[in-house]
């Protein structure tokens, strides 16, 4: 996303500053019909863009409802500003878009007299760096909250505070000064084995890597110690997240039985 904005940024400016420096009006006309192709055919950038003229225009609309319109055009602030830049350089690409597909001269014509007044140049500037400018800060915006939210729904365990994190939730599953059977097996998992995450995680191995039992072999029911672990720490998450996470670990039973991370939350 960072990659796409840095592009995206570069040729914006250079499509202003190619409208600004060009002295032809035709291949102003051009710099403008590129400039909305761009935003249009770009999925990030076509995505901030509907949501931009969406919200707008529910202001707008509300305002032409309303008595208030000091306090509403207040409100809608630089968003309408937005919406009035954005349909100035829209007409020009729509003109644009029209002689390309016709060939017809009277669309190119009309778009040329709409940008060819000696102060149009400044206008059409101010037009470029409006919705170049909300735009990348909604793109920004919108990559900031969506990493946010990965993160807090990132699933993962803190060992030092016994916390483990699930679709948003925390949940404790020791104290601090205590290390239970659930608590080695997390962090086992999660510490451990932090890049093996999707992995089957035999009762075996947990015995003899975090518990040191060595009779497990030897003793039938051994198993029974890990399986019992396994369901504790799913009632806890099941629990802990208001019943919203079930069956967070997926386990089986025997000598040979073994537990994976629920693929669901990975």
């Amino acid at each position: 996303m960072k990659a796409t904005l840095k592009d995206l940024k570069i040729k914006m400016t250079k499509l202003a500053k190619d409208f600004s420096e060009e002295e032809n009006i035709f291949q102003r006309t051009l710099a403008i019909f590129k400039f909305i192709e761009v935003l249009q055919k770009n999925k990030d950038a076509k995505k901030a863009l509907d949501s931009l003229l969406s919200k707008t225009s529910n202001e707008m609309d509300f305002q032409e409802l309303s008595n208030e319109d000091d306090l509403l055009c207040e409100k809608a602030g630089i968003d309408c500003d937005f919406w009035v830049c954005y349909g100035a350089l829209d007409k020009v690409h729509t003109l644009i878009l029209k002689f390309k597909e016709t060939e017809d001269k009277r669309y190119a014509n009309k778009a040329i007299k709409m940008v060819s007044a000696s102060y149009y140049p400044e206008i059409y500037g101010i037009c470029f760096k409006m919705v170049a400018g909300c735009l990348l800060e909604k793109m920004e915006t919108d990559y900031l909250l969506a990493n946010k939210k990965d993160k807090e729904e990132k699933t993962c365990f803190n060992s030092q505070k016994s916390i483990l994190y699930v679709k948003g939730f925390k949940i404790m599953i020791a104290r601090q000064d205590k290390e239970t059977n659930a608590h080695k097996i997390l962090k086992y998992i999660f510490k451990d084995n932090k890049d093996n995450l999707k992995d089957n995680f035999f009762y075996s191995e947990i015995a003899e890597d975090v518990f040191e039992d060595l009779e497990y072999k030897d003793d039938k029911n051994s198993w029974k110690r890990y399986y019992d672990s396994c369901e504790k720490i799913n009632k806890k998450v099941f629990e802990g997240t208001k019943r919203v996470v079930e069956n967070f670990l997926i386990f089986n039973s025997g000598k040979r039985g073994c537990l994976k991370i629920n693929p669901e939350y990975l």
